[in-house]
Formats: structure tokens, sequence, C-alpha cells
């Protein structure tokens, strides 16, 4: 790792250049980071997914009332796209976070090594 003195040191290209790469690893970190929290955009969207899936089958229920009393397993199919996409997309959001905290670890564990 450079300290001051040696950053003082290079010419005003290489600090520039320098400065260009701390700033790219600081970037990357806040992203992910933010993505380790759940505070990506997809993570934000989730509601109105569910919410647009409950609305969905909300209409087809008011659309196709005299089929639905007929029968009614007619509304399963939908509940059921509905819960699959639902957990399809949690486990997904799991993953995505994990993916994003060992990442976040293995940055940290590469700069107590560089530190040493």
């Amino acid at each position: 790792m450079l300290n001051k003195d040696l950053v003082g040191k290079l010419s005003p290209e290489q600090q520039e250049i320098f400065a260009q790469m701390e700033f790219r690893k600081t970037k990357r970190r806040l992203k992910l980071e933010e993505l380790a929290r759940g505070k990506d955009w997809r993570s934000r969207w989730f509601p109105f997914f569910i919410f647009g899936g409950m609305l969905a089958c909300f209409a087809l229920s008011y659309f196709g009332r005299n089929q639905i009393h007929d029968q009614p397993a007619i509304m399963l199919l939908p509940l059921g796209i509905l819960l699959i996409f639902i957990l399809v997309f949690h486990i997904t959001r799991t993953n995505r976070r994990l993916d994003a905290l060992l990442e976040l670890m293995a940055l940290d564990r590469e700069e107590a090594a560089n530190g040493k």
C-alpha cells in the first residue's frame, strides 16, 4: 500500500491514475454494501411485483366470476404462478445479497493482506 510520502513522489499523471484506481475500488465497495443491505433497485421493486400479481388474480376472479363459481380450481393456476414467482424472486435476491457479502469479505481479506 502506498503511503502519503510515496504518492507525493509520483508524477501528476501517476497520481491521477492512482486516484482513479482508489475511486473505482471505493465505488465498487459502496455498490457491494448497497447490494448486501438489499437497497438495490430489484429489492425496492419486489413489493410491486407481489402487488401486481395479486391485482392480476383479483382481476381474473372479478372478470371471470361465473367460471370461478363453477370451477374454483381455475384460480389455482394464477395463484400457483404467483407463488412460484415470489419464491424464485426471493431466492435470487437472497443469493445476490450473499454473493455481495462474500465479495466484501474477500475484499477485506485482500486489504488486510496488503496492509501487512
